[in-house]
């Protein structure tokens, strides 16, 4: 766009305009392009104050913010302008725009930019990238972003440059357009420099290089680029409070290139002219003529943020290397794991190295006795992608999702946001292992008595033997007390005899204990998975609707989660008489998931739950296809599940002798492990899976999938 194309297109705004006094703030919904850069313009000369958001916010958030900034006017791409009741703020006074932040950690901020210190960026950008006249500079990059508001669009119209503007459509449109306008300079994002890398267009003639701002770039990406390109890239760095770029790298040779960008974390820069910077604890400070103001009607938030000295707390995480700042992600999206710091980019970068390739995040899942867990989230690769990471040493993801990748409009990862959504649930490290070395001891008292008749008792002794050859040392003292599991194991040790002949069953052990069933399915450890599922339902905030609990039995989970249900809440099991026991809000059905058809008029569901029932299903393949098709469009299946071996040696779960003594148990395998579901998941048809692993100390004990269906 030349600079009389864009004079005549802001006289076409004049008469939208005219009704407004400076500072008057107008909010501005549009999709941008040519229009949207001239009514930007427009509202800069007439000392207007600009509140531009993402053109897909909705009417009651458009709303919402026209009235928390008490705007006259709003411009909307669609609809055209609305006038309003605006009232005069002294906060307006000499204000060129008003950001609004994406909100990933909290209630949206209004960050205050003056015209001083917005035109002060915009003319030191434009000189330090040698815009004028004669060099073009292009954009692909949204203009409600200070990163394309300022050094691209404030910076040509000050430099009376022409600006090539493009909305990215495809790597090869973007570049054949700076190759047809001869744009010297232009801007792009990590997550658009991955498509670039991958299409791999042929390089503009004209273009000198590409300036990467809005997130760091990967050392992976960095040596793709190099490949194709070589060196011409800068990156940099700077804030919606910094206006723009704080930080930039000089444009390097081929060997410097190689050894900032390729051999390590590519760096982000030098401060830029004027602007001072200093880590404390680790976090950047920023201190620039170049500032905002502060946070529209939050002094509270201001003044935390920018001290009276005029340093700002960037929030960011870094460190100085050969002088250049090098980022290592947000001080929120910081994973502090019981005490263990992981930086989520140094985590990445380790994991791509392992080989997973692809976009994804590592993200802060809360986990209330660590703080945060590690959580890991892919944008559409296959969760068996990441089965090595999960599997191997170092630090591994507690939690993976395929799909619900959340990320700002310039591609910055939402790492907060989508750990929130992920749920971790943490066994004692020490509890389990004693419970481990408890039924190991159980299992060679099974092996010294009788011989086994054959059939259930067979397979009880044979997985005895399984776990007595796993975990030899004799058991040590009691540090946690007792629960039923310690008593089935005694009482299965005593019964053994009977058990071995074949005339004893552990329907019929129970039916002699009365109150034993119930206490072995509610207490440690199997409350545990009953835990597990309710904190994966909350965080996914999978409650909501028509909810089918699978085999409630004596309500483990029923009682945690009916309260829970905003909606209806249905709980079954095949045992009409637990059916009508019920005891919690809801309304009980018979269902056998042996069979091949849901129960007549049972409908469709948001969320379908289960805990430990679906691996005692004769046909696992067949039932999950049958739920499938009980589910809502996107609806989830969410299933908590135990492991048949908890560790690299296949230590045997602690307790699959003993649940052995029940038919569905011994003669289906008993437990399946979490990448058996994860493919039966995906042959039902389910679709973006994800697991949380329950795990104590070293020993996986299953956890939870769920998928989409």
């Amino acid at each position: 766009m030349t600079t009389n194309e864009n004079r005549a297109a802001r006289s076409e705004w004049g008469a939208a305009l005219s009704g407004c006094s400076a500072g008057d703030r107008v909010v501005i919904r549009h999709p941008g392009g040519e229009p949207l850069a001239a009514l930007l313009i427009a509202c800069l000369e007439a000392n207007l104050v600009a509140v531009p958001v993402h053109p897909r916010t909705d009417d009651d958030e458009l709303a919402a913010i026209a009235e928390r900034v008490s705007a006259s006017l709003i411009v909307d791409g669609e609809s055209g302008t609305t006038e309003l009741a605006g009232r005069p703020s002294p906060e307006a006074t000499g204000l060129a725009l008003i950001i609004f932040t994406s909100g990933s950690t909290g209630r949206p901020k209004g960050v205050k930019l003056s015209r001083d210190a917005v035109l002060g960026n915009a003319r030191k950008t434009a000189q330090l990238h040698r815009i004028t006249p004669e060099r073009p500079h292009g954009t692909c990059l949204p203009l409600f972003h200070v990163n394309a508001l300022v050094m691209s669009l404030y910076g040509t119209y000050l430099t009376g440059s022409s600006l090539v503007l493009d909305q990215w459509r495809t790597p090869e449109g973007y570049f054949a357009l700076l190759d047809a306008k001869g744009a010297r300079t232009a801007s792009i994002v990590p997550a658009l420099l991955t498509e670039l890398v991958e299409a791999a267009p042929p390089w503009p003639g004209s273009l000198d290089y590409l300036i990467s701002a809005a997130a760091p770039i990967t050392s992976d990406l960095a040596a793709r680029f190099h490949e194709l390109y070589g060196p011409r890239l800068r990156q940099g760095f700077g804030l919606t409070e910094t206006i723009n770029f704080s930080t930039l790298m000089p444009l390097l040779d081929d060997a410097g290139f190689v050894k900032q960008y390729v051999e390590a974390k590519p760096p982000a820069g030098l401060p830029v002219p004027g602007t001072e910077l200093r880590i404390e604890d680790g976090e950047v400070w920023i201190r620039s003529p170049e500032m905002m103001s502060g946070y529209w009607e939050d002094p509270e938030t201001t003044a935390k943020t920018l001290g009276a000295d005029g340093w700002l707390r960037s929030g960011d995480l870094g460190e100085l290397r050969d002088g250049y700042l090098v980022l290592h992600g947000r001080r929120t999206e910081l994973i502090n794991r019981g005490g263990e710091k992981y930086y989520p980019l140094a985590l990445e970068g380790r994991w791509r190295r392992a080989g997973l390739s692809g976009t994804f995040a590592a993200v802060p899942v809360p986990e209330p006795s660590l703080g945060t867990e590690i959580g890991l989230v892919l944008d559409g690769q296959p969760v068996t992608a990441a089965k090595e990471l999960v599997l191997g040493r170092g630090p591994r993801p507690a939690a993976v999702q395929s799909g619900d990748f959340l990320a700002t409009s310039t591609g910055k990862p939402q790492r907060t946001r989508m750990g929130k959504r992920l749920a971790v649930k943490r066994d004692n490290a020490q509890r389990y292992p004693e419970l481990l070395d408890y039924a190991a001891s159980a299992a060679r008292a099974v092996l010294a008595g009788a011989r086994p008749g054959g059939g259930r008792a067979a397979v009880i002794h044979d997985q005895a033997r399984a776990l007595a050859g796993a975990r030899q040392g004799a058991p040590g003292g009691q540090s946690f007390p007792r629960t039923a599991a310690h008593d089935c194991l005694d009482l299965l040790v005593e019964s053994w005899p009977a058990i071995a002949a074949g005339s004893a069953t552990g329907d019929d052990l129970m039916h002699g204990h009365r109150g034993l069933w119930k206490r072995l399915m509610t207490e440690w450890p199997m409350v545990s998975y009953a835990d597990a599922m309710v904190d994966v339902l909350r965080a996914g905030d999978f409650l909501r609707g028509r909810v089918l609990e699978l085999g409630s039995g004596v309500g483990n989970t029923s009682v945690r989660v009916a309260g829970l249900v905003d909606g209806e809440f249905v709980f079954s099991d095949r045992v009409a008489g637990l059916v009508e026991r019920g005891g919690w809000p809801g309304r009980g059905v018979v269902y056998d998931l042996d069979d091949a058809e849901p129960p007549a008029g049972l409908g469709r569901f948001d969320t379908i739950l289960a805990t430990n029932v679906l691996h005692c299903v004769a046909d696992k393949r067949k039932t999950l296809a049958a739920l499938r098709s009980s589910l809502s469009e996107g609806g989830r299946l969410v299933l908590a599940e135990g492991a048949g071996t908890t560790d690299p040696a296949g230590t045997p779960w602690a307790l699959d002798f003993l649940f052995s003594l029940w038919d569905g148990w011994w003669d289906r395998g008993g437990f399946a492990d979490r990448w058996e579901w994860l493919a039966l998941l995906d042959s039902a048809g389910l679709r973006e899976p994800g697991f949380s692993v329950l795990r104590a100390g070293e020993h996986d004990l299953g956890g939870v999938v769920w998928a989409r269906g």
